[in-house]
């Protein structure tokens, strides 16, 4: 098994995230990267929009 922390802070006091995830041996850092991507998205709520002027 091989065992990682994914790690979100937000800049702000005392608010982040952290949870050690399991993967099983042989898991790529790609593989990885893509199960972080998502997880993180799941703790953000974040969105960009254009201003009509």
């Amino acid at each position: 098994m091989r065992k990682v922390i994914f790690y979100l802070g937000t800049g702000f006091a005392n608010v982040k995230y952290e949870e050690i995830m399991e993967f099983e041996d042989g898991t790529t850092d790609e593989e990885i990267s893509e199960i972080f991507h998502d997880w993180y998205e799941e703790k953000l709520d974040a969105s960009w929009w254009d201003i009509k002027e």
